[in-house]
């Protein structure tokens, strides 16, 4: 059982991100692993997390979306935890893969924060009023837990301090202390007072230079994520069969025959232009945009005119053929997700393991 443990705790380790371009929730980590509600077992249990990984991967249609999770450094001392558990959250946080605040941060703030500043919904299990962003609430029976999406109370908008690159004075910073490379993305400065600082150490932090404003996308076939894409304001990305371009994004390896006869070579040219994403329709078969005005509004299909750019809202999608979308990956679809499910990361995790007491 330790084995299985360990390899479903590595499961869910993959799963973890502080780049908002690589998640699809952000979330209060010790309040995830005390969700007692879910399995009536020990107070408190690093597992849990993998339960709510499995659900907003089931509720994008996307088996590599991740959870932004963020704690404060008394979790490491936490007994509720197992002294495995303690030593994998260290883990964790030397790697970078979660936000650490110091002692006694109100991490549900900095969860907020996070939300806000990169429009990145927060998972709760409860409701966050005055939140303006995406929240999802968690629902379900023991076992099943589900994640349903409260009404928006406005639109978001990503912040301006991230179109500049920060690095911590502390060149051990495993979160700020390098600016990404590769395109990858960075987690948001803390701005308790207007000046970014470093959500870890609290050093005020150094400009690091420009850093251009990207989106992440998703091409979604049955509304089952199939590619992930970012965009950028330095390179606008082509989606179809078999772009010419190298570095477009491929479909057809997805595509049966029919829609591979109505999905051009070259079909969607995405680009980011003054802060808003556009397409453009490059394609002799068309496309429509599904317009949406939040998250439980039923689509408005609208015609895209070929060659002719459009700005997309945060909650539309365009269809290039029917079950065949391109979207915000942090976005759900406005149908529920179809087909099998994405790959569990409890599929090894023993259900007992949620229940021993921790050893004293």
């Amino acid at each position: 059982m330790r084995f299985e443990t360990s390899r479903a705790l590595d499961a869910i380790e993959r799963r973890l991100t502080v780049d908002p371009l690589a998640a699809g929730g952000v979330i209060d980590l010790v309040d995830a692993a005390r969700s007692v509600d879910l399995d009536g077992g020990r107070p408190a249990a690093l597992l849990r997390l993998g339960q709510y990984i499995d659900a907003l991967s089931r509720r994008l249609g996307d088996g590599n979306t991740a959870l932004y999770a963020i704690t404060e450094r008394g979790a490491m001392s936490d007994t509720d935890f197992t002294s495995n558990e303690r030593m994998v959250l260290r883990r964790w946080s030397d790697d970078g893969l979660i936000e650490m605040l110091p002692p006694g941060a109100r991490v549900n703030a900095r969860v907020r924060e996070v939300a806000h500043l990169t429009g990145v919904p927060v998972i709760s299990r409860s409701p966050l009023p005055g939140h303006p962003g995406p929240v999802y609430l968690t629902t379900g029976a023991p076992g099943n837990l589900e994640l349903t999406l409260a009404p928006a109370t406005g639109a978001t908008r990503t912040h301006p301090v991230l179109q500049r690159y920060w690095r911590c004075p502390a060149s051990d910073c495993p979160v700020l202390g390098r600016p990404p490379s590769g395109g990858a993305g960075q987690a948001p400065p803390a701005l308790p007072s207007g000046a970014p600082i470093c959500p870890r150490h609290g050093d005020r932090l150094i400009d690091s230079g420009p850093r251009p404003p990207a989106m992440m996308l998703a091409v979604r076939i049955n509304s089952q994520v199939r590619a992930r894409f970012p965009v950028t304001a330095v390179r606008p990305v082509v989606v179809g069969r078999a772009p010419d371009d190298q570095q477009g994004v491929t479909i057809g390896n997805w595509l049966d025959d029919e829609s591979s006869r109505r999905v051009s070579r070259n079909h969607l040219r995405f680009e980011l232009r003054d802060g808003m994403l556009l397409v453009t329709d490059v394609s002799t078969n068309g496309a429509a945009i599904l317009a949406r005005t939040g998250p439980t509004a039923p689509p408005r299909e609208m015609d895209l005119n070929r060659g002719e750019p459009k700005a997309l809202g945060e909650w539309d999608e365009v269809e290039i053929y029917p079950e065949i979308t391109v979207g915000r990956a942090d976005r759900p679809p406005a149908d529920a997700p179809t087909g099998s499910a994405p790959a569990s990361v409890m599929a090894d995790a023993p259900t007992i393991a949620l229940r021993l007491p921790p050893p004293r």
